[in-house]
């Protein structure tokens, strides 16, 4: 009986989970079946494991303190790839759950977590990055399931979804529908509410309202992550906003809220940073104990950096340039806080018109600094500019230091070079002795690796040691930043000359005088002659030292005035150039520039030079010394400069609309009209240009040998000029045609083509070289990717031959171009499943569907992928 009572029971049992297991009936043994198997089974699970992974996601993500906080952490964009395929995991589990519990009756759902199943896909979409999935599936939600548990959320996560596309309008009408409510669910997260509300003001720029908004999900906040990271960020705010008081008192709050190390650290200097008055003792007092934590050994550079501001505020100069120096010097691995520490000092010279310091600074900024920061620009244009200043600086010490040599007696010229020679000696001693002090310390102590073997690099001398290298480089890179591998990489005149800068270790490199040894064997450091062979002996030679000097006293003028807007330095350099040579080559200029100068200062009235000068006095010098010159003209007529200039901008538009006919193909009618302006008007100052427009429409008649001789002819009018150059490289281009007929075109500037641009439906397509593998085995590779990255996007792997060496594999279909890209993205940063083809440099392209049809047909492999570097890759 026993037994039978038993089956008679399992088939009780087995007749019920039957009938549970329908979604047809609304019952409630069916109700809780699938509610409690959506839950418990498939819900749970793709929850908790999106919750590892957008935890493992933040974890990783490094934040930049030099900006304002982002109030929530998405990540980076390739973290975003890097979660897609747990992400897709996520969401296939939910599609399951939606596809097989779902219980609708009468319009509502019966199954109390679908919506939830929603929620968590919506959520994965967001943080893949797929915003428009994310906002249809929060939408959704929003609008199928009124008055469950996730509909407000879904409006939260909406609002950040079109936050993140820059839809504030929506993001805001999100925000206040979930406010609208007349008593808000308590499931719902308010803190969220206004956090979401403050980072939508940030984006718009409304810092104020962002405050207070962020000071109210602070106070109301749940977890205590989000609580000490809002914290700093208002911290930030208030700084931001010149509220220093508030700023300090929150950075300290945040240090007492047991905040995680990194950002515990930088409220403790943002302190230091956001005090402006008062007394900075205990400030510095709390900076001092920092320095002595070896904890903080990797951040002494930003120690040393909040120390000079504070000397800045105090108006301590010297100590500040010491500060930051020492923060250069013991920078480790922050690459962006020596930059600052670079920038601040460039800043400080500059200001203080110390040049030459100001231009190293500058340079080794914008060697380390990224082309996104906002000063970047600034940055490299002021490098330049100094760079130019400074080169023409070295000149003029360089030649006056090789005269004054010069003017010195044979005897005192040799007691001089036996000194610099001596020193030489001296410090080749030192350093031999420091190297043999070194080798003593290895030998005392054999249980220390030899600095030349360490890391088993597999041989014993430094350059074979790859461990050895990397270590090299990244300490050269530490102290130098990416420089070029120029010899002599440090000198601006790279020619050198051991008399004037005797402090650095290259050599002049000469016939006579090299950098290993001198025609006797001996160092060419040791050999006198090599000190001596740019010495000025003759007339002649004194004339030319004084043609560069009055050269670059003109040039270093110039960018005073122009690049600088530093008149004062300006001056000093014209007046410097009059005072020395009664007549070089730029002394009409360098008094016309004077004049031009003083004009300047006397129209902005009360301006008294007591040494004499003024406007009227160089005019009056240019008029009885130059009187047929240009600038005699100019002095006569002072409005002559401002129709000159009028006539130079109706000379760029007259120019612009011929070389718009040109680009049309017009090109008898701009040869003529080139050949009206080269004639009639010798004074245009784009006469080099038109001729070269002239020789560029000849070529369009495809008249090769007047091609030619209209090319050459720029050259031969124009040396040196940028038409010449450019003229120069298009027949150095033609004679190698010329040597190779079957070369590839010359590529032009903005090329003819055939394709359009089409946001619709796209391919994504690979060309592959028939010895590039089994078919067989890439289109599996390339299935298997989409299965772990896309399994529930239907991608067809298509394949077909292309040309006699090509097979052509065609992945589709994708509804637009950004899905198309979205996908490329993924493909050629995947180094898993398509190891051996994304790697190997095979065209690889999104495609319309309409362009892909003039593509196979035309087979122009080389025109289209020209096409999508323009039009998809911005034109890398």
């Amino acid at each position: 009986m026993r037994p039978a009572r038993l089956r008679l029971a399992l088939l009780g049992l087995a007749a019920v989970v039957l009938v549970a297991c329908s979604t047809e009936k609304d019952a409630f043994l069916n109700r809780t079946f699938h509610r409690l198997v959506t839950r418990d089974n498939y819900w749970f699970n793709a929850n908790e494991k999106l919750k590892e992974t957008v935890a493992a996601m933040e974890k990783a993500y490094v934040d930049d303190y030099d900006e304002v906080l982002p109030i929530f952490v998405y990540g980076t964009e390739d973290q975003a790839k890097a979660m897609t395929p747990d992400l897709e995991t996520c969401i296939e589990k939910c599609a399951t759950v939606i596809d097989r519990h779902s219980m609708e009756f009468g319009g509502k759902e019966k199954n109390t977590w679908v919506d939830d199943a929603y929620f968590v896909v919506g959520k994965c979409h967001f943080y893949k990055r797929s915003y428009f999935d994310a906002e249809r599936t929060f939408d959704y939600i929003g609008r199928r399931y009124k008055g469950e548990n996730r509909q407000l959320e879904s409006k939260l996560w909406l609002a950040r979804t079109a936050i993140q596309m820059e839809q504030y309008a929506k993001a805001q009408s999100a925000l206040d529908e979930v406010k609208s409510q007349k008593q808000l669910p308590k499931s719902l997260p308010q803190d969220q509410l206004s956090a979401v509300q403050a980072d939508l003001d940030l984006k718009r720029g409304k810092v104020d309202d962002a405050i207070v908004d962020l000071e109210h999900a602070i106070q109301i906040a749940d977890k205590k992550k989000d609580r000490v990271r809002w914290s700093f960020i208002l911290a930030q705010l208030y700084q931001a906003k010149g509220l220093d008081d508030k700023a300090i008192a929150q950075y300290n709050k945040v240090s007492r809220m047991s905040p995680p190390y990194e950002m515990g650290f930088h409220a403790d200097i943002f302190q230091a940073l956001a005090f402006d008055r008062g007394n900075s003792k205990t400030i510095r007092q709390k900076l001092a104990r920092m320095l002595r934590d070896e904890k903080n050994k990797d951040h002494f550079d930003m120690i040393h950096y909040a120390l000079a501001d504070l000397d800045l505020k105090e108006n301590k100069t010297d100590d500040a340039v010491a500060h930051l120096k020492a923060s250069a010097r013991v920078s480790t691995t922050d690459t962006r806080q020596k930059a600052k520490s670079f920038l601040k000092l460039a800043d400080i010279y500059f200001d203080d018109r110390k040049y030459p310091p100001a231009q190293q600074y500058y340079d080794s900024t914008a060697l380390l600094m990224p082309e996104t920061h906002k000063r970047y620009d600034e940055v490299k244009t002021r490098a330049g500019v100094l760079g130019e200043l400074v080169e023409q600086l070295d000149i003029i010490a360089r030649e006056d230091s090789l005269q004054a040599f010069a003017a010195l007696d044979t005897d005192e010229q040799e007691k001089r070079v036996k000194r610099l020679i001596r020193e030489r000696e001296q410090a080749e001693e030192e350093k031999a002795q420091a190297e043999a002090e070194a080798r003593e310390v290895q030998a005392s102590n054999p249980n220390t690796p030899p600095p030349t073997n360490v890391g088993g690099g597999g041989g014993a001398w430094y350059f074979y040691n790859p461990t050895q290298l990397s270590r090299g480089l990244a300490e050269f890179k530490k102290k130098w930043g990416p420089r070029p591998n120029d010899d002599d990489w440090r000198r601006k005149d790279k020619s050198g000359t051991a008399l004037v800068d005797v402090q650095e270790e290259e050599q002049p490199t000469d016939s006579t005088a090299t950098v290993e040894s001198s025609k006797d064997g001996e160092p060419a450091w040791k050999d006198p002659a090599s000190y001596l062979k740019d010495i000025p002996k003759d007339s002649l030679a004194l004339e030319a030292s004084n043609g560069k000097i009055c050269t670059a006293l003109y040039i270093s003028g110039m960018i005073y005035k122009e690049k600088l807007k530093d008149v004062d330095n300006a001056v000093e350099s014209f007046q410097n150039l009059n005072s020395r040579f009664e007549d070089c080559r730029y002394t009409p200029e360098a008094h016309y520039q004077l004049y031009r100068i003083y004009l300047e200062k006397e129209k902005t009235g009360n301006f008294i030079d007591f040494g004499g000068a003024s406007s009227q006095h160089y005019a009056d010098i240019i008029l009885e010394r130059w009187p047929d010159s240009e600038f005699a003209r100019l002095v006569r007529d002072p409005n002559q400069l401002q129709a000159d200039a009028a006539n130079q901008k109706a000379e760029d538009e007259a120019y612009d609309a011929l070389y718009t006919q040109f680009k049309q193909g017009f090109y008898l009618v701009v040869i003529t009209t080139c050949d009206g302006v080269i004639a009639n008007q010798p004074r245009n100052h784009l006469l080099a240009k038109y001729h070269l427009l002239k020789a560029m429409a000849i070529g369009g008649l495809h008249q090769m040998a007047p091609f030619r001789d209209a090319l050459t002819a720029v050259t031969a009018k124009f040396p040196g000029t940028p038409e010449a150059k450019a003229a120069s490289d298009i027949l150095a281009n033609l004679d190698r045609q010329a040597q190779n007929p079957g070369g590839p075109p010359a590529a032009k500037d903005a090329p003819a083509t055939p394709f359009t641009m089409d946001q619709g439906q796209h391919y994504v397509v690979l060309i592959l070289p028939r010895t590039g593998g089994e078919l067989a085995q890439v289109t599996a590779k390339i299935s298997n990717f989409n299965q772990q990255n896309f399994r529930n996007v239907p991608i067809e792997v298509k394949t077909s031959v292309f040309d006699a060496d090509h097979n052509v594999v065609m992945l589709r279909i994708f509804q637009n171009k950004e899905k198309a890209m979205e996908y490329y993205a993924l493909f050629l940063a995947d180094k898993t499943f398509l190891a051996g083809i994304n790697d190997q440099g095979y065209a690889t392209f999104a495609i319309s569907t309409g362009n892909y049809q003039q593509f196979f047909t035309s087979k122009d492999l080389d025109g289209y992928t020209a096409f999508f570097s323009r039009n998809y890759l911005d034109g890398q």
